[in-house]
């Protein structure tokens, strides 16, 4: 009887930890699909607004959408095996449910002139796997933007994300939100940069 009831209770107690999960992992879909719909919309917002100019990818992956907040004096063109200079500043589009610091306007990452020396990269390597953390942000997005820009432009960006991070979350190396924040960047979203070329060497 003893034994019959113990297996009784643990039935139920795994019936109540499945439902538990199940639970679980439907509130980590809706949220998803929630973040996913108001990143989709804020991007398809940028597209309809006439301040924003469109670039589209050479890999067809899509478009991505700037407005030039400054021109620069350089007339030198920046190449796919250019390097350059640059102050960057990356940040979220949307609001994450039930996530205080993945918030619409909330910088994940950044340099600017006040953190030191600015990020010097091939721009054939932007995208990529980086070899320093700080090349995390700079998407396939970023390196479409730098091939029409110029020394000295400042530009706002927003980079879908077909050429952002993908259907993946993305694991900040360094991040500049509080430590016990999420450090990663949830799959889906659209980005927007704010950068500034301040060199281009080759």
């Amino acid at each position: 009887m003893k034994r019959t009831l113990h297996i009784l209770a643990s039935l139920c107690l795994a019936a109540v930890l499945i439902g538990v999960a199940t639970a679980c992992s439907k509130t980590e879909d809706d949220s998803a699909e929630r973040w996913r719909t108001a990143n989709d919309a804020a991007f398809a917002a940028i597209k309809r607004d006439a301040a924003y100019t469109e670039i589209k990818s050479p890999g067809h992956e899509g478009s991505i959408y700037y407005k030039e907040l400054k021109k620069g004096t350089g007339t030198k063109p920046i190449l796919f095996t250019s390097t350059v200079s640059l102050y960057a500043r990356g940040r979220f589009v949307a609001d994450y449910p039930d996530n205080k610091y993945i918030r619409q306007g909330a910088v994940f990452q950044s340099w600017q002139e006040a953190d030191g020396v600015p990020f010097t990269t091939l721009v054939s390597s932007v995208g990529k796997v980086p070899k320093d953390y700080r090349a995390h942000i700079l998407t396939n997005g970023v390196r479409v933007a730098l091939q029409y820009m110029h020394e000295g432009d400042r530009w706002e960006v927003w980079v879908p994300y077909t050429l952002g991070l993908g259907e993946n979350d993305g694991s900040l190396f360094v991040n500049v939100m509080p430590s016990s924040s999420a450090t990663k960047i949830p799959a889906y979203s659209t980005l927007v940069f704010e950068i500034e070329v301040v060199g281009v060497h080759s």
